[in-house]
């Protein structure tokens, strides 16, 4: 780790560091592709395949989860756990909720007698792909499927991978289960994706895909967005810290490694106007970084897509930031609220020294389930309407029709439709 000015960052390195893990993509797009198109041609075959062989068949009896599953878990999560699932359920619910204050926008009348408005409909099937592969994430659980509850989707689907016993952890099984979910697939990787893309006997397929995953899932979730909708291509997680002379260095550091410890495909950078903050902020890394029982993920990740660069005006730093377009956002300045201002593209912003990273990934009721790899330019966080689509309708009394007749009479004639002509002209003929 060495600190750097952005003007210095050689072009080679700047490309590498804004890419991060998406610029490996599509070497993995092949091997993604014929993953799918197993799992599409012979279904449950292949999910069995793969996990009775890699945990044995002792282990991996049912591609569901079972209630005698469900019930174990029971007795392996503590009671502090069930306490903290239980306000993260009661802030989520209450943040989501204000995001879809009314199922029908307004009527506009362009003319007398013609009313256009849309209606929200939830989407009818989905399917949530929890990760699980480094870490346990019931907390993801939690941000796709109560949004998707409250939006007011009839089918809801979980895959998450099993872990070496061949069950889903416990505390992701008890977050589903808190919250009424009933069809959780004990399936992981592009193999999950393809399942609820296409369906296998087991598993059913789906309209739109949500939740983050490794560069197999994500690029899994690219494939199927050729068949079906998806969120957007969610990857390994990233943080970006704007930061001035007024930052906590053991504050950046902390929420650097939170991220960094994710997975070594993560990405950590720090921009800062001042050259002590960007020094001290590595020399707390180097503190904390060794009491992680997560290290090896954090240090990989510092490495990889790691920077620490100083920049000689916050105008540069935004510049840059509107570039990288991060998933995580955090603006430690004396004038948070102005900088926050000037940010087009990032996922989620965190304002001021006390509001940490993992203060959005668990408890604050906001989303983080987030655009990665650059995607913020374009998406949007998950949120309750990403759980339905507007339709449009509209209404056309007699006069309101013989008000437009002319035009559409006119443009049919241009484009040399003539039955668009006279799906108008018959209900004038008297």
């Amino acid at each position: 780790m060495k600190v750097i000015k952005l003007k210095d960052l050689p072009k080679k390195d700047y490309q590498r560091i804004v890419n991060r893990s998406s610029g490996t993509n599509q070497s993995i797009m092949p091997s993604v592709r014929k993953i799918m198109e197993k799992v599409r041609k012979q279904g449950d075959q292949v999910i069995f395949k793969k996990y009775q062989q890699r945990y044995g068949k002792e282990n991996y009896l049912s591609i569901q989860v079972t209630q005698k599953e469900i019930r174990n878990a029971y007795q392996e999560v503590d009671r502090p756990t069930i306490k903290a699932f239980k306000q993260m359920i009661k802030n989520i619910i209450l943040v989501q909720k204000t995001q879809l204050t009314k199922k029908t926008d307004t009527t506009i009348g362009p003319e007398k007698g013609i009313k256009v408005w849309r209606e929200w409909r939830a989407i009818e099937k989905i399917g949530l792909y929890i990760p699980g592969g480094k870490a346990i994430y019931p907390s993801s659980v939690l941000m796709t499927a109560i949004p998707a509850q409250i939006a007011g989707c009839k089918e809801i689907i979980m895959c998450s991978p099993p872990r070496e016993d061949g069950r889903i952890p416990s505390a992701t099984l008890v977050a589903a289960d808190m919250i009424g979910l009933k069809k959780i697939f004990k399936v992981g990787g592009a193999e999950a994706i393809a399942s609820m893309t296409y369906g296998t006997e087991t598993v059913p397929a789906v309209y739109k895909i949500f939740g983050a995953g490794n560069s197999y899932v994500t690029i899994a979730k690219m494939i199927a967005r050729e068949t079906i909708s998806i969120d957007m291509p969610a990857g390994p997680s990233e943080v970006l810290i704007i930061a001035d002379e007024t930052a906590n260095p053991a504050f950046i550091a902390a929420d650097l490694l939170a991220d960094g410890e994710h997975g070594e495909d993560s990405a950590c950078v720090l921009i800062t106007t001042s050259e002590y903050i960007a020094k001290t902020t590595i020399e707390e890394i180097n503190k904390q970084l060794p009491k992680l029982t997560t290290k090896k993920y954090a240090e990989e990740s510092l490495k990889k897509y790691g920077l620490f660069s100083i920049v000689q005006s916050m105008k540069e730093a935004i510049d840059f930031t509107n570039n990288y377009a991060p998933e995580h956002l955090e603006i430690m300045t004396k004038n948070n609220r102005l900088v926050a201002k000037q940010i087009i593209n990032a996922g989620s912003i965190f304002l001021g020294d006390w509001t940490s990273k993992s203060s959005g990934d668990y408890a604050t009721g906001a989303n983080h389930v987030l655009p990665t790899g650059g995607m913020a330019k374009m998406f949007p966080p998950l949120g309750v309407d990403s759980f339905g689509k507007w339709m449009q309708v509209q209404e056309c009394s007699k006069e309101g029709l013989r008000k437009i007749r002319k035009t559409i009479e006119v443009i049919a004639k241009v484009e040399q439709l003539p039955a668009h002509k006279n799906s108008v002209s018959i209900r004038f003929i008297s």
